[in-house]
């Protein structure tokens, strides 16, 4: 058996031999003392007392427990029931010992609750406002975790998500007209939706190639094909899994297959994601101002470049202010600065930031570097307007006059806006909101509704379905299953 006592022993020893017994000799698998059981004897500040009564009612109330006091640190644990739950326990805080004691209770354990005679011992490492709002926070994660199983972990969250993109898909096409966008699919030229897909195969070596210059000024040297395979398959992920899950398994696939560093692929790819950010800001901004002068933006396509454009500043204000804080301790203490960080884990948390960012800050921030990435960047996003712009000129209906400097800037920034919406992971692969971005900018121009529809759907079932092949090509040629990959986590990666 294990136990769990608050080191300034709060609670009187006296009551010591009752914990050991009921879990050595009782037959119970767990054992706590409690503090607000009506024969308990306990002194502690009222705003404590009135927060803790807070806190154990919730639990009581949502995660169904019998318990009065979960928090005691007072425990006796039966060693084999507690590592039997030890692996569901996601907290490492203050809410692990409730979560331990709720779990318990759902497993069927015997649990054992006595009261005891406990005093404040004065000083506490808890901060009451910070730490009560986390355990309201793990309060609620844990009752989603147990009343609602599956649905927003695992395969529950890919099928959740998944839904909520047909969703909209559905709900879209029925309120422009479901036999209008067929008609309008029927009618396309096969030709020209051919060419579309060619030109965007045709800009995927460019994301290998710019992905090769982020790791080369890296110091790490890998072939294209490699490269542009682990992209291939980063993004097949991407658009089966929410939340750009799918950025984890280019890591795995660069570690196992290379032993490139953690930190050294982290900062590669948030260096190309923010290039990303760049360019498409950069795009829309420059289209916006060409279609503003005969169109009227909505105020949320203004308020989404604007807010795009914040990120990027933001963020270069932050790497060049961290830059010159890393320049000026590399002068001041040379090697001292990395000789300075132990084996404690807080030290690798600070060897570990200190060494992101001086890797982003050799890309973004210097000037060679930064041209030639943004050069690939605005180039493979000019590609990728270019493949809109086939799909909608292999629509006869679209009626629209493709070569005017109107309905280009237009296409300009649909797909800009489209790609910003991206990056709010709502969907898997932003299935569902980047059709209705689209559609919303093509109205802008007088693109019917159900066109402007038809065209974003073509346009991302082209793109998707060509990042799924090239997806399974990359991880046939690489040795690797689906299953790995998909499956891949931040415990996956630590794990390596």
């Amino acid at each position: 058996m294990l136990c769990y006592i608050d080191v300034d022993l709060a609670t009187d020893m006296s009551y010591l031999e009752k914990l050991v017994r009921a879990v050595s000799t009782d037959g119970y698998d767990f054992a706590t003392g409690s503090r607000i059981m009506p024969d308990s004897d306990a002194k502690r500040p009222f705003k404590r007392e009135f927060a803790s009564w807070g806190y154990n009612s919730l639990v009581r109330l949502l995660l169904h427990s019998k318990l009065y006091d979960h928090q005691c640190g007072f425990k006796a644990f039966r060693r084999g029931a507690l590592f039997e739950l030890l692996d569901d326990i996601e907290n490492q805080h203050w809410f692990w010992d409730t979560e331990l004691l709720v779990r318990a209770q759902q497993r069927g354990y015997r649990v054992l609750e006595f009261p005891v005679y406990w005093r404040h011992g004065g000083s506490s490492k808890v901060n009451l406002v910070k730490d009560v709002l986390g355990m309201g926070s793990e309060i609620f994660r844990l009752w989603w975790e147990l009343f609602f199983p599956g649905f927003f972990s695992g395969k529950g969250k890919i099928f959740l998500t998944a839904f909520l993109a047909l969703l909209i898909l559905a709900l879209a096409a029925t309120f422009l007209g479901a036999s209008d966008v067929l008609n309008n699919i029927q009618q396309v030229s096969l030709g020209t939706l051919a060419l579309s897909s060619l030109v965007y195969c045709i800009s995927w070596p460019l994301r290998g190639i710019r992905f090769q210059q982020i790791l080369n000024r890296l110091g790490s040297h890998y072939g294209l094909g490699f490269l542009t395979g682990s992209i291939f398959i980063s993004q097949s992920a991407n658009v089966v899994l929410p939340a750009r899950i799918g950025d984890l398994s280019r890591m795995y696939i660069l570690k196992k297959s290379k032993d490139l560093a953690f930190t050294t692929s982290l900062s590669a790819m948030a260096v190309e994601r923010v290039f990303d950010i760049i360019a498409i800001t950069f795009i829309a901004a420059i289209a916006s101002s060409s279609v503003a002068a005969r169109f009227e933006l909505a105020s949320w396509m203004e308020s989404l470049i604007k807010f795009s454009g914040i990120v990027v500043l933001l963020f270069f204000a932050a790497l060049f202010v961290l830059s010159f804080r890393e320049s000026r301790r590399n002068k001041r203490y040379g090697e001292k600065a990395f000789a300075s960080f132990s084996g404690e884990p807080l030290n690798k948390i600070k060897e570990f930031a200190f060494t992101f960012i001086h890797q982003m800050s050799v890309v973004a921030v210097r000037p060679g570097a930064f041209v030639a990435v943004i050069a690939f960047s605005l180039l493979l996003w000019g590609m990728d307007v270019l493949t809109c712009f086939l799909v909608l000129k292999a629509i006869p209906s679209a009626g629209a006059d493709m070569y005017s400097a109107s309905t280009i800037s237009l296409i300009f920034l649909a797909v800009a806006l489209g790609n910003i919406v991206k990056t709010f992971p709502i969907t898997p692969g932003a299935i569902g909101t980047y059709e209705v971005a689209l559609t919303a900018v093509f109205g802008l121009g007088g693109i019917r509704p159900e066109v402007g529809f038809t065209v974003a759907v073509l346009d991302h079932i082209i793109k998707n379905s060509i990042t799924l092949i090239g997806g399974g090509l990359a991880l046939s040629g690489l040795g690797l299953r689906w299953r790995e990959v998909l499956s891949t986590n931040t415990d996956t990666l630590k794990g390596m």
